[in-house]
């Protein structure tokens, strides 16, 4: 886990020195994100859910189906819960009106695959790769049509928008649930497999060089965001992981402290982890890229400044999150 870790931080740190220079943010950086987003991710994709799937179906097939509905419920909850964030006194004074969109996404979404898929990767059962396909497949399903309508200014509309990483994951589930995923010659397979190990890191590459765009005289500029981390960064994951220790002391026969790894038998433990380490990651990196594309330049400030501030705050709450749900 250790490795995951310093892994993580350490490709977004090369993505921060390699883009800091103004001049490697215009075209090298779009040309990076675009091949990382519309071949490595939906790569990445295809080739786990081919690996992976038979193993997936044998230890439960209904949790892909269930792990779409969770994913569906996170957003939907989380929105609710910012709506109502939005609404407290100390909140409501300090945001200004044309920043308030930018809130709410930034507290409802949350980066649901490229910073989650890559520690579990290294830490829980390769099976459970599958099962959160299903997750970020809900989330992409949402993402693109809910985030631009706030961005833009008309409130919650749901558009259906395809995109590259959106296709992958469709295309994927296809061959693997048809078994047209053994039919490819192993020639190509093994390649694309190899080379689509990469795109976690490249997508942190490339978070790295957009929080090198975001302007450093701006981090103090907005004071609700030292409110915002307490409750989204640490509050709420805290929240999620009591639950998760009530629902276990209920329905776990095996106890609290397992002294065993974490095995796919395990479907509490592993359950608490996901949503504890869901809880507990910062807004989605694709905010940038949508608020970029879709919006001004004060919301990508705005939008930028929050980024940083929870991804510095989740370099410290991630791992003390994630080693609690695993020991507890």
């Amino acid at each position: 886990m250790t490795v995951a870790f310093l892994r993580l931080l350490g490709f977004t740190l090369l993505g921060y020195l390699l883009f800091l220079p103004a001049f490697m943010r215009e075209k090298p950086l779009r040309a990076l994100t675009a091949l990382v987003v519309n071949l490595m991710f939906p790569l990445y994709s295809i080739t786990r859910y081919g690996m992976s799937w038979e193993g997936a179906l044998a230890a439960g097939g209904s949790w892909l189906i269930w792990f779409f509905i969770i994913g569906t419920a996170t957003l939907l909850i989380q929105y609710i819960l910012a709506r109502q964030v939005i609404r407290l006194p100390r909140f409501s004074r300090e945001i200004r009106d044309e920043n308030r969109g930018e809130f709410l996404l930034l507290f409802a979404i949350h980066n649901a695959g490229y910073i989650p898929l890559p520690i579990l990767q290294a830490i829980a059962p390769p099976e459970l790769t599958v099962y959160m396909f299903s997750y970020v497949l809900a989330f992409q399903l949402i993402f693109w049509s809910l985030v631009v309508s706030v961005i833009e200014g008309g409130g919650v509309s749901l558009r259906f928008r395809i995109n590259m990483p959106l296709f992958g994951l469709l295309f994927g589930l296809l061959l693997a649930a048809t078994g047209w995923y053994k039919l490819i010659p192993e020639g190509l397979r093994r390649p694309a497999e190899s080379v689509s190990a990469y795109a976690m890191d490249g997508i942190l590459v490339v978070l790295g060089g957009i929080l090198a765009g975001i302007p450093r005289h701006r981090l103090g500029a907005h004071r609700e965001f030292g409110a915002f981390i307490a409750i989204r960064q640490f509050g709420f994951p805290a929240l999620m992981l009591g639950v998760f220790v009530i629902l276990r002391m209920i329905f776990d026969p095996g106890g609290l402290f397992p002294a065993e790894p974490l095995q796919l038998s395990d479907t509490w433990r592993w359950l608490q982890l996901v949503f504890v380490l869901e809880a507990a990651v910062p807004p989605a990196t694709n905010l940038a890229i949508a608020t970029k594309a879709f919006g001004s330049e004060e919301q990508l400030h705005y939008a930028g400044t929050g980024l940083i501030l929870t991804y510095l705050a989740s370099a410290a709450g991630i791992p003390l999150f994630v080693i609690l749900a695993l020991l507890i």
